[in-house]
């Protein structure tokens, strides 16, 4: 019986040591990311990185939304997210909202969304359509064209569409 008993115990006390580190590695985590703005990283860095929920502290959700020669793109669900990583520019479905849940509250970028997305996207380039001699890449912002492109800071609530088109008045 003592033998169970022993057996028991050393196996409780293990669980609790590995639920304490377990704890503490996730403090040490979230630390990383608690900087209340005053990190040195890019923009870049901190979309690139992983988050917690509980460290968001600048939170907004403008809308993307992409068309290539007429035919809307599907902006897909889950860009940003893995079972491992939550990016702090992620989707959650595909209706184009850009979730922006930062441990810092920053001028996050167009081109920060691209860069976690693993897309392409400048003044010559959306996905894989390329700006040449009879399509251009135009960029409005709340209705207003923009030359901004990837440098677009991103803003709550704004509403983003970016062409691929024909060039106007090409034969």
């Amino acid at each position: 019986m003592k033998s169970k008993y022993k057996t028991k115990k050393t196996s409780s006390i293990f669980t609790v040591v590995i639920l304490i580190i377990i704890a503490v590695g996730l403090l040490g985590f979230g630390n990383l990311f608690s900087s209340g703005g005053n990190s040195t990283r890019s923009t870049r860095d901190i979309a690139l990185s992983c988050t917690l929920d509980m460290y968001t502290k600048f939170h907004i959700h403008p809308h993307l939304e992409i068309i290539a020669n007429g035919v809307k793109q599907t902006i897909p669900p889950n860009i940003g997210v893995t079972l491992a990583c939550m990016h702090p520019l992620h989707t959650h479905d595909n209706i184009g909202t850009i979730h922006v849940e930062s441990p810092e509250k920053r001028d996050f970028t167009l081109g920060d969304f691209f860069a976690v997305w693993g897309q392409s996207f400048s003044k010559d380039q959306v996905l894989d359509y390329k700006r040449d001699a009879s399509h251009e890449i135009a960029m409005t912002v709340g209705g207003a064209l923009s030359q901004d492109f990837e440098n677009l800071i991103l803003e709550d609530s704004q509403h983003i569409i970016i062409e691929y088109k024909p060039v106007e008045n090409s034969e």
